[in-house]
């Protein structure tokens, strides 16, 4: 376990406290009493604060597939500047399975695609408590399935195809490695982990630290209770990854923590039982950073470089 040292960085705690303002202002009621129509209201509200960066040499598209079930599942394509075939990552963007989208994670994508030299496939999936586990998860298995059977399209390289995700998405990326790793169909060359969920528990020494820092202890009670239809389902590994039987055989695995976020030291455990039986791993952790700090890289100087950090390491994972 980490016991963290560092303070937040400032320019987190001032955008928070502007954020905290205008939640205040709209009263932004408790969140017992709180409906998911009215979270992603005041969601889009709080994402007006994180300054996007500009990003050139990218083209972007839209378009979807429909899915085994019968409902479409809507992509973003994003193609950097060159020759290919490239590497490509299917991303998950966060937002607790309840909220997010792909505009949402639009500009890190962007910024992953031009300067990882990567094709993303940003994957759209259902959202809860419309829609509950297990359809997000099945939303992920078959992008991914897309991915690879229309990678010469994309211009991709089928032996260079990778998953990754932030928080929500996260864990749907690492559901999804675990899911493939026997398949030879769908072999994953990495996941790209960014300060992931990993297992459905409350009582880490980063939840007993009780962070007031953008995503809260109380939070994360609260999208759990709307993604699962039962507490029972914590246990399944689709679920939390982190109890998966075994570690062998995953992809290279590239792990983000941030040292104010409740969802640290499964991050973390997840990195240890990794390195406990030598597979390839790499942890980056940023001590002053907060949960959701990759959309702040237009405000905040530290996520910036945090952000150019992981960048340089995935292009490394999948340009080698």
């Amino acid at each position: 376990m980490t016991k963290i040292q560092a303070a937040v960085n400032p320019a987190i705690t001032t955008l928070l406290k502007a954020i905290a303002d205008k939640m205040k202002e709209l009263n932004h009621p408790p969140l017992d009493t709180l409906t998911p129509e009215q979270s992603r209201m005041y969601y889009k509200v709080a994402r007006g604060y994180f300054t996007h960066t500009n990003v050139d040499k990218v083209s972007v598209s839209d378009t979807y597939f429909t899915s085994a079930e019968g409902h479409e599942i809507p992509l973003r394509i994003y193609t950097p500047e060159g020759d290919g075939p490239f590497p490509v990552l299917v991303y998950f963007h966060g937002g607790g399975w309840v909220f997010g989208d792909l505009d949402s994670s639009d500009n890190v994508c962007r910024y992953f695609a031009r300067h990882s030299s990567t094709v993303i496939v940003s994957a759209g999936y259902r959202l809860a408590p419309e829609h509950k586990y297990p359809a997000a998860f099945h939303d992920a298995i078959e992008s991914v399935k897309w991915t690879f059977e229309n990678v010469q399209t994309l211009n991709g390289d089928s032996d260079r195809v990778a998953v990754g995700g932030e928080s929500s998405g996260g864990n749907l990326a690492a559901a999804a490695s675990i899911y493939f790793r026997e398949d030879e169909r769908f072999l994953l060359k990495a996941q790209f982990l960014i300060t992931p969920v990993m297992d459905y528990r409350f009582d880490t020494l980063s939840y007993r630290e009780n962070h007031q820092y953008n995503l809260t202890n109380e939070k994360m009670i609260w999208f759990w209770s709307h993604y699962l239809s039962d507490a029972s389902q914590g246990a399944e590994v689709s679920v939390s990854p982190l109890r998966t039987p075994s570690v062998l055989g995953l992809p290279k695995t590239l792990l983000v923590t941030a040292g104010f976020d409740p969802l640290r030291e499964e991050g973390l455990a997840f990195g240890r039982r990794l390195k406990e039986v030598g597979a390839p791993v790499s942890v980056l952790h940023f001590e002053e950073l907060v949960h959701s700090f990759i959309n702040m890289i237009g405000t905040v100087e530290a996520s910036k470089e945090a952000l150019q950090e992981m960048t340089a390491a995935l292009r490394e994972i999948l340009h080698t």
